[in-house]
């Protein structure tokens, strides 16, 4: 474990040699004998702790207090003051300059060192709070992060289920990627589109070819990586290997993803076989309805041909057969109005057969417009 550094500032060579014999075996000693020679050292050095003198010629120990602690770089250095003069403006000077303790001279080894050690438990509790800190903000950047990527997968997943195609879930899935900063392209098979994100004659698209023979759900490949499913493979091309968190994170959101994805894409191939039996079956109602119609109207055809004849034939032979009979005029004109009344019956009873066409046609164009519907 490495020792820790403490710079002795003092223009005395006597003080200078005391201070060090003090501390030489528990610290590495870094010494100054001038205020100008120690803001250098300072900055080069980096010592835990100083130990300034007060009085030295040229800028005094209060003087470089005041210039270390008004600099960003060095103001968190513990400074001790040493000094013969002990008298109470001389340690409000010291403390006013932003000095951390004072120390007498003649230095007692003991004072000097437990003011030393209680300094440098102060610069331990100092960097754990700003590791402590740090880590939190770390933690709290992670989850703001997580929670932001959290809120995509849960959008995906809504979107995903108003979605009415394999082509448009292919697309959503690469947009998804791209807002997590991932370039992707994916294979679909069986769809009327089979890649997205790239072309089929691209190299991308014979990886994702290849891979549907590989084993595993999951393969690296460096800054690539495959994800697998039943219905789908995804690469991605720029995973982020070099931050261990975020790469192990993405691996885990492109699981979920392609499992929703893979999800989604059975349940649409489940709903257009669903949709291609209704319409098989529509159609073959239709075909059926056709040929009933058409069969019922060349029945209907040849019945109303037949009756007409018949008509006919009985008018022409009853008014032979009158003339024969010898009646009178009324029993005539009962018996012609009786044949006159049944012609208009199955008259009447043409037109019912042409309206009951009719309906029958309105069935078959509400079929049509069912089975377009269904397009």
């Amino acid at each position: 474990m490495q020792r820790p550094t403490i710079m002795i500032v003092d223009d005395t060579q006597d003080s200078l040699l005391v201070l060090e014999a003090m501390l030489q075996s528990r610290f590495e000693l870094i010494r100054a004998e001038s205020g100008a020679e120690c803001i250098e050292l300072v900055h080069k050095s980096q010592p835990d702790i100083l130990l300034l003198d007060v009085h030295m010629p040229g800028m005094n120990g209060y003087e470089v207090c005041t210039k270390l602690k008004g600099d960003q770089n060095t103001r968190g250095l513990p400074i001790l003051f040493v000094s013969a003069l002990v008298d109470v403006e001389e340690r409000l000077a010291g403390f006013e300059a932003g000095g951390d303790a004072y120390i007498s001279k003649p230095v007692d080894e003991d004072i000097l060192l437990e003011k030393i050690e209680r300094q440098l438990a102060h610069l331990d509790e100092k960097k754990n709070a700003v590791r402590n800190a740090a880590e939190a903000m770390d933690v709290a950047m992670t989850a703001m992060t997580s929670s932001s990527e959290l809120g995509q997968i849960i959008s995906f997943v809504t979107e995903t289920q108003k979605l009415n195609s394999i082509e448009k879930m292919g697309e959503m899935l690469i947009e998804v990627c791209q807002g997590f900063g991932l370039n992707s392209c994916a294979y679909i098979e069986g769809g009327t589109k089979e890649f997205f994100g790239c072309s089929e004659d691209s190299i991308e698209a014979k990886v994702l070819k290849r891979a549907t023979s590989a084993s595993g759900k999951l393969i690296s490949l460096g800054i690539r990586t495959i994800v697998k499913s039943e219905q789908l493979i995804l690469l991605v091309k720029n995973m982020p290997t070099d931050d261990e968190k975020k790469y192990g994170r993405f691996k885990d959101h492109l699981v979920v993803l392609t499992s929703i994805s893979d999800g989604r894409i059975s349940s649409l191939h489940t709903a257009s076989g669903i949709q291609l039996e209704r319409r098989n079956i529509l159609t073959g109602v239709i075909t059926h309805t056709e040929k009933q119609i058409k069969s019922l109207n060349l029945k209907v055809q040849s019945y109303e041909e037949n009756n007409r004849l018949i008509i006919m034939d009985m008018v022409e032979k009853l008014e032979t057969t009158l003339f024969s009979l010898g009646l009178d005029e009324d029993q005539e004109e009962k018996l012609m109005s009786l044949v006159y009344s049944t012609s208009e019956q199955l008259e009447k009873s043409k037109v019912a057969t042409k309206e009951l066409q009719q309906e029958l046609g309105t069935v078959l164009e509400g079929l049509y417009s069912i089975l377009a519907k269904n397009d």
